[in-house]
């Protein structure tokens, strides 16, 4: 053989091995079995000329790979942040389907997504915040499918990103569609409505599927712990949703607030209930919240007088605090007791001009226990000017019912005796003034 023939098959040898690393989709399936395929696959998704479609392949690809020497999940995540916004919608509109080819689950709904598709699932939503408008639209419906197709319970807590995460991010559309699959559970009698589904459907924000809640806590299913568990949800949901997700917007739980007020006047519900209600009607804000709270403030139970007075002042803040204080009726009322749910509440509120505008008011209110709250309360907040103010009530002879608490059980000469306002009122100027 001639060293001109050994020369040319060398040329043609070296333009077949370029013709079959050009990033074609074909190759872009072999790379990631390919000793330097991860650097392929990088090199491709971060590619601003090639063809969107063929970045997005690479870019499934590598964040797909098991290879242990590939964090493609990761890497895919920089090259998204790296990308001019303008190229970056581009290949997630094509990579969106892509990966979604890849999380979807065919056949029998209820079997339980293999670790691709969890994988698949999570990228999805980690990457649908580079994605526009009508890419994200298309990513929501995506999740919305992985989510309810399936058995929800069962999905919620797969991977990286819970199901409560994922549906409170994308909102009320997907509540919708979670309503519709719940529909299916709560249509097998002897099925249980999990907490996982309850707290994804009060999360979603879907004025709908937060009402569906409130259904299914009045529902006779034979199961003791549904509406406290269906309540529970909801504070969850729009109080406390312990850093998963964002609270649930106010504005869906308001056209709840007749059935949320009727569970808490319930005197038949226990304390725990009574006070998810009670918080959940707070939520709603002015001014819906604070006529039945103050109401609440007014009740024959001291605990729920407690609870209703403490919510209505967080709802209400300063303009609530004449309205709530001289709703509570006299009584017998443990000075601890009545300053942790109510004194303390007040001196919290904000602005505080407006506070204490609101509490040197009430120091000339008709009823003892609002003046009683009054002069705690003008004490608490410590403006020293005050003090002159606290001394003028230092005939005010009411007693303080209930002021050690409940003495019943002590013999009589061990029992203190209950001051009057009037004392209490000295003392406190004394402090201030100090």
């Amino acid at each position: 053989m001639t060293r001109r023939l050994l020369t040319v098959l060398a040329v043609v040898a070296l333009v077949a091995t370029a013709a079959c690393e050009k990033t074609t989709h074909e190759n872009i399936d072999k790379w990631p079995n390919t000793q330097k395929g991860g650097g392929k696959l990088k090199k491709a998704a971060a590619s601003r000329s090639i063809d969107p479609d063929l970045a997005a392949h690479a870019a499934v690809n590598l964040a797909l790979s098991d290879r242990a020497d590939i964090n493609g999940e990761a890497e895919v995540k920089r090259i998204m942040e790296g990308l001019p916004e303008a190229r970056v919608q581009q290949v997630m509109a094509k990579l969106a389907p892509r990966l979604w080819a890849r999380a979807r689950t065919e056949g029998d709904p209820m079997q339980v997504p293999g670790s691709v598709q969890i994988r698949g699932k999570d990228l999805l939503f980690d990457l649908r915040k580079y994605a526009d408008a009508e890419t994200r639209a298309t990513i929501d419906g995506y999740l919305s499918d992985w989510y309810t197709t399936g058995f929800y319970e069962g999905r919620a807590t797969l991977g990286r990103n819970l199901g409560v995460t994922v549906i409170s991010t994308i909102g009320a559309s997907a509540g919708a569609r979670l309503k519709e699959a719940a529909n299916s559970v709560v249509a097998k009698r002897d099925a249980k409505i999990g907490d996982e589904l309850l707290l994804a459907l009060a999360a979603s924000g879907n004025p709908e599927a937060v009402r569906y809640v409130l259904d299914v806590a009045s529902m006779d299913r034979g199961d003791p712990t549904l509406a406290n568990r269906a309540l529970s949800a909801l504070y969850r949901a729009f109080v406390e949703p312990g850093g998963l997700f964002t609270a649930a917007p106010p504005a869906s739980l308001a056209p709840t607030l007749d059935t949320l007020i009727a569970i808490a006047e319930n005197p038949a519900n226990d304390n725990r209930t009574v006070n998810d209600s009670v918080s959940l009607v707070r939520v709603v804000g002015m001014p819906g919240c604070l006529a039945p709270l103050a109401k609440m403030a007014a009740s024959p139970d001291l605990g729920r007088r407690y609870i209703g007075a403490n919510n209505a002042l967080k709802c209400g803040g300063p303009k609530a605090i004449v309205t709530v204080v001289n709703a509570l009726p006299e009584g017998k009322y443990d000075r601890e007791a009545l300053y942790g749910a109510v004194v303390a509440e007040i001196v919290r509120a904000t602005p505080r001009d407006e506070t204490i505008a609101a509490v040197r008011e009430l120091l000339g209110a008709r009823s003892w226990v609002a003046r009683w709250v009054a002069i705690e309360a003008v004490a608490a907040l410590g403006v020293k000017e005050d003090a002159a103010r606290l001394r003028g009530l230092g005939g005010d002879g009411a007693k303080l019912q209930g002021y050690w608490g409940d003495q019943s059980g002590k013999p009589a000469k061990e029992r203190k005796a209950e001051p009057t306002l009037g004392a209490r009122a000295k003392e406190l100027a004394d402090k201030l003034g100090a």
